[in-house]
């Protein structure tokens, strides 16, 4: 049975309700997009359509997916991240990534952009498994963390209140645990240049 931090939960809860009208007003930055065309181009190239998007914030990621073609249902622990999502006209739901609570091998596609880095790592690969099962066989998933050093624990620099927990993993530490559920199809490090930070683009396939 997967271990949930609800007190984790909570303050990502509360955090993200209070700042979700900011989210939402923000648009998508460039090398982001870029993400999301070399993933239509995997899911094109395999012709794959269903995705869920775990973690989907206020929709911007899902509303650019949908707009490409894909048939996008969000969730997000967020009912405000929710009424969001679904004022941009997208199947949305309140629900976490502990509790995805669809049938097994329902989506295409899965999609997961800086969520991921909010699970403890003692919970990481439970979580791994959640979506791994909602997956249809040789299913995609993007998974996108920030990541390059080894912690867990409150960020304290977060401008966001209350401060959330993140956890961030080493590139091979996080290449070795992904691999015990899914085939590695890419990864890539993108180099913002602002800290000890860079950004992990993973793509996993579901065997």
């Amino acid at each position: 049975m997967i271990k949930i931090d609800n007190n984790i939960k909570k303050i990502l809860k509360e955090s993200y309700e209070k700042n979700a009208r900011l989210r939402d007003r923000k648009d998508i930055i460039t090398w982001k997009i870029k993400e999301l065309d070399k993933f239509l181009y995997y899911a094109k190239k395999e012709d794959k359509h269903s995705l869920i998007d775990i973690g989907s914030g206020a929709g911007q990621y899902g509303k650019y997916l949908k707009d490409h073609g894909l048939e996008v249902t969000c969730v997000d622990l967020s009912e405000e991240m929710i009424r969001a999502c679904k004022e941009k006209g997208l199947d949305s739901y309140v629900m976490d990534f502990y509790n995805l609570n669809f049938d097994e091998e329902k989506f295409d596609l899965a999609w997961s952009l800086n969520t991921l880095l909010h699970v403890t790592k003692s919970s990481f690969e439970d979580v791994l498994k959640n979506i791994k099962r909602i997956l249809k066989p040789k299913g995609l998933f993007y998974l996108g963390v920030y990541g390059g050093r080894d912690s867990e624990g409150i960020w304290e620099e977060d401008f966001y209140m209350p401060k959330r927990f993140f956890s961030f993993y080493e590139d091979n530490k996080i290449k070795d645990i992904v691999k015990k559920h899914f085939e590695l199809v890419n990864f890539d490090v993108i180099d913002l240049g602002s800290s000890d930070l860079h950004f992990q683009s993973i793509l996993l396939k579901k065997q």
